[in-house]
């Protein structure tokens, strides 16, 4: 299985268009991801890099980031969609915690021989309960917009 290695990008706060700013990560296998300004790559786990998104402040939305992962083997359950001419099999869930609902969205590519990348975008937001002055809910179509233009700029190797 392959390891992903990725440098942070330059700290800013926004969600600019795909292509305004925007900073490529890649490993040294072939694969790379643009992000946009402000997103920082940390290592997560052994084959997965957690990218932390910039989002805007002062809505319900209070975490949103993305978990690159490297697999091997059959490839994970999901309905086939094509997003910028390439075919993904995508999953989606929710689940609630304490103050905190997750929503997430995983796009798996196919490079073939058995092995696959995942894009995992997860969508925390606080629950309106939790304040005595909620703040507005976040723009749904702005983060989405930003998942596709992430998933549809995405470079994958070649075999």
């Amino acid at each position: 299985m392959r390891v992903w290695w990725m440098a942070a990008a330059v700290a800013l706060f926004s969600l600019p268009a795909a292509g305004e700013g925007w900073v490529e990560l890649s490993d040294p296998y072939g694969t790379a991801l643009r992000l946009p300004p402000g997103s920082t790559a940390v290592p997560y786990a052994e084959g997965i890099t957690k990218v932390e998104l910039p989002i805007p402040s002062g809505t319900l939305l209070t975490e949103l980031f993305l978990l690159v992962e490297a697999g091997v083997g059959p490839l994970p359950s999901g309905r086939p969609v094509c997003i910028g001419r390439r075919w993904f099999l995508l999953s989606h869930g929710e689940e609630g915690a304490v103050g905190s609902r997750y929503e997430w969205f995983r796009y798996v590519a196919s490079l073939g021989d058995h092995e696959w990348i995942s894009l995992t975008f997860v969508i925390r937001t606080a629950n309106p309960g939790m304040f005595p002055h909620p703040p507005p809910p976040y723009d749904r179509e702005v983060v989405m917009g930003l998942i596709r233009d992430i998933v549809s700029n995405a470079r994958f190797p070649t075999r």
